[in-house]
């Protein structure tokens, strides 16, 4: 959670409720948008001095709005140039099925059934995103380097960690691997509908 944040604070100094509401759209899959696990995730970045705070008045509401530090950077760095583990990659639901054989017909059908639904449910979630995303990539990433530019401090960070001498280059960068990491969600949904409907289909013909 601590990573996930710090990458988010690369592109955007936020508060909490705005790192849970990105979370929640985004990166379900990958990390909870609980605000328990934000919260806690905060206290350990500020106590090691990753990420600063800035306090401000909005509507007569106290809010508290989170930046990456130079600390914070080298912390983002140093995990996301270690490569992906696929160790790490393990999905505890996904356990469900190697046991699903101990169960009545019935609920293996069931079972079966509504996970191809969820499936096809976040399939379609996705396609909306991956549309809405290639429609106005342009303008967003054009829209995202002005916002960036007026930040200073933010500017500084991201070339730091990209290593880019343009800042449209490197903010160009962030949208291709965000495209390519739908582009693999899908592959895979794609590949786990089809899949597991050709399992069910053995479960209703025997």
């Amino acid at each position: 959670m601590e990573n996930i944040i710090l990458s988010l604070l690369l592109i955007k100094s936020m508060t909490v409720y705005e790192i849970k509401m990105f979370i929640g759209q985004n990166l379900t899959t990958v990390c909870s948008d609980s605000l328990g696990s934000i919260q806690t995730a905060i206290k350990k970045l500020l106590s090691k001095e990753c990420v600063e705070v800035r306090e401000y008045i909005e509507n007569n509401l106290l809010k508290k709005e989170y930046s990456i530090t130079d600390k914070g950077t080298q912390q983002f760095r140093e995990w996301i140039e270690v490569p992906m583990n696929l160790e790490k990659v393990k999905n505890m639901e996904e356990g469900k099925f190697f046991f699903l054989g101990m169960v009545p017909k019935e609920v293996r059908i069931q079972s079966l059934e509504g996970y191809i639904q969820s499936l096809v449910k976040e399939k379609e979630k996705l396609c909306t995103i991956q549309a809405y995303v290639e429609e106005n990539k342009a303008h967003g990433i054009e829209v995202n380097v002005e916002r960036i530019k007026e930040d200073e401090q933010l500017t500084h960070h991201l070339l730091m960690t990209s290593k880019q001498d343009s800042l449209h280059q490197a903010v160009q960068n962030i949208y291709d691997y965000q495209m390519y990491s739908l582009e693999y969600g899908l592959a895979r949904l794609e590949q786990d509908i089809v899949f597991y409907e050709r399992i069910l289909q053995k479960e209703k013909e025997n």
